[in-house]
């Protein structure tokens, strides 16, 4: 079992991985990436991730790429790593040129990836985490998997700061969003809310997989726009990301959410996310 990274269609050890100093990802965040896990040696979701991932490429007007390339090179470089439960992060960079904000349109991108074990948080998550909210200081386009990250790192940071595990953006009116790195629920007598998919809100793999869950269940589910106080008197909430899977919200803002643990609802979707994501 083996840390890789892939740079360009070349394997190597993560400590080896080269970029070029003028990437444009590097100079200006210019690029998008995609995280996949793995479970018993299988990918999940892979189809979907790949989806999302031309779209962001389309967004931001990146070309000369072969996506059926890249899902080659991340199907090889995790096969070589033998890592049954992986985490895949890959991005894809406009490419390398001299510094200037216009770029040509002969870049070749930079493909990068790495594969990293990633033990289940099922374990820890399952008992519920704590959410601060946040001022949403980021871009306009969040629909967009863009590696410009800065106000998602000092927010969750600051949230760990304050004794919380996430953090929840909110608009200038007090609207949630979603969290630094997950997409977020409510249940109110017993039907799913979540904010409407908008260009402050990413299309998240997870949260279209629980309503698809949630369906199945017969549990309804509506996209809302929810205010601070309105959420804070959900009967129950959860978080949904890849990594996270589905975790329980038992406290915002440092005071318990419904009875400050994980509900039913929140509990059967963490299960059969569980399930599907385990089965064989």
């Amino acid at each position: 079992m083996l840390e890789l990274a892939n740079v360009n269609g070349t394997i190597c050890p993560v400590e080896e991985a080269r970029i070029p100093a003028e990437d444009r990802g590097f100079l200006f965040g210019d690029g998008v990436y995609e995280v996949i896990r793995t479970y018993r040696g299988r990918m999940w979701a892979a189809d979907l991730h790949f989806e999302r991932l031309e779209r962001s490429l389309r967004e931001l007007e990146i070309e000369n790429y072969d996506l059926g390339q890249y899902r080659r090179w991340v199907v090889e470089t995790w096969e070589a790593s033998e890592i049954a439960e992986a985490l895949i992060y890959f991005q894809v960079t406009r490419g390398s040129g001299p510094r200037s904000h216009v770029w040509t349109r002969d870049l070749r991108p930079t493909f990068f990836l790495t594969a990293r074990p990633f033990p289940s948080r099922a374990a820890w998550t399952s008992e519920g985490v704590k959410v601060q909210t946040f001022p949403d200081w980021r871009w306009g386009r969040c629909d967009i998997k863009s590696i410009n990250l800065l106000p998602n790192v000092l927010a969750k940071q600051q949230a760990r700061k304050q004794g919380a595990y996430e953090a929840l953006f909110v608009s200038e009116r007090d609207e949630i969003r979603e969290g630094a790195s997950c997409a977020v629920f409510g249940v109110r007598q017993g039907v799913l809310v979540t904010p409407p998919l908008t260009h402050h809100v990413l299309p998240s793999i997870t949260r279209k997989i629980v309503i698809e869950i949630a369906r199945e269940f017969s549990i309804p589910s509506e996209e809302e726009t929810t205010r601070i106080g309105d959420f804070a008197r959900m009967d129950e909430a959860f978080l949904a990301s890849t990594g996270d899977e589905v975790a329980g919200i038992t406290h915002l803002d440092g005071k318990p959410l419904g009875n400050g643990k994980p509900g039913e609802i929140t509990k059967k979707l963490q299960e059969e996310y569980q399930r599907r994501v385990t089965a064989k």
